[in-house]
């Protein structure tokens, strides 16, 4: 096989039967060998950027990880498209119009029957988070609807890079505010109990590498920091202080370690000192 045309996924052998409409289909998996992904630089929202390589062109991991019906779109995470309650499965269907209308307004021909892309890697983000709202509280569906948005928004900037034209760059800012949303209310009701974060085997954020529950913490604080509503002052004051304390249990956690990286303390420092600066600016203003 020549080298401009190395294969980047391949489809299961053995099919999956969607727990929601019956119908039997094959995920697509990434390849990741022989030379196929080259890491570049991690951002400040822990995304690992890669480069294009000359075996395998552009690819794009994020598109993968949501598993998707084709043709009723129920969409979750691998390790929960298995543990939707069958009382739920009704109202599941009773909702597949809704789905693909609402996919379709934004990608007209979608089809996750074959190879994803940027436009069904989006989608599926999408729709996973319409589907964990039927997904029982014991698998962090709030946290999964976080992650799920923050993820679409990245894949949204790719978009906005590919077509800056087609107005991608406001759906992506539209994902962060959902994004900033869920990760509020996950870290409440951690804090009460309502739902549980033993569940969640991976905080991300992306697939590279899991900066586990005080990664969580810091890109709850980064996201309102950096997309979250200004248009009321008293408002964004409160919430930046809020993230304040957040953001300074990460660094007061302790010296770096494993499962504390030096990359996240040192970042969440000096987003301490930016959120504090800017709560000095509102608060004089």
């Amino acid at each position: 096989m020549a080298e401009s045309a190395m294969r980047i996924s391949f489809f299961q052998k053995n099919p999956i039967k969607c727990p929601v409409c019956g119908t039997e289909f094959r995920k697509e998996e990434m390849l990741s060998g022989r030379g196929r992904l080259i890491t570049k630089n991690l951002t400040d929202e822990l995304r690992r950027i890669y480069e294009p390589s000359k075996k395998a062109g552009e690819i794009f991991p994020l598109v993968y990880p949501v598993m998707v019906c084709p043709i009723c779109l129920y969409s979750t995470y691998n390790e929960d498209f298995q543990t939707i309650k069958e009382e739920k499965v009704p109202m599941v269907l009773s909702q597949q119009a809704k789905r693909e209308f609402e996919i379709k307004n934004i990608f007209p021909d979608i089809d996750f029957r074959k190879q994803r892309g940027l436009y069904t890697g989006a989608a599926s983000y999408i729709l996973a988070i319409g589907s964990y709202s039927f997904i029982d509280k014991e698998y962090a569906p709030t946290f999964k609807k976080g992650l799920s948005s923050l993820r679409a928004a990245w894949v949204f900037d790719d978009l906005h890079k590919k077509y800056p034209h087609q107005k991608y760059d406001r759906l992506k800012i539209m994902m962060y505010k959902k994004a900033i949303g869920y990760y509020d209310r996950s870290i409440k009701f951690g804090q009460t109990g309502e739902e549980g974060i033993d569940a969640i085997k991976t905080f991300g954020p992306d697939l590279d590498k899991n900066y586990g529950y005080q990664g969580f913490l810091f890109m709850a604080s980064l996201m309102l920091f950096k997309y979250g509503d200004q248009r009321d002052k008293g408002e964004r004051i409160a919430k930046l202080q809020n993230a304040k304390r957040i953001v300074s249990r990460v660094f007061g956690s302790g010296k770096s370690s494993k499962n504390m990286p030096s990359f996240i303390l040192d970042n969440a420092k000096d987003l301490y000192e930016k959120i504090g600066e800017q709560v000095k600016e509102l608060t004089v203003g």
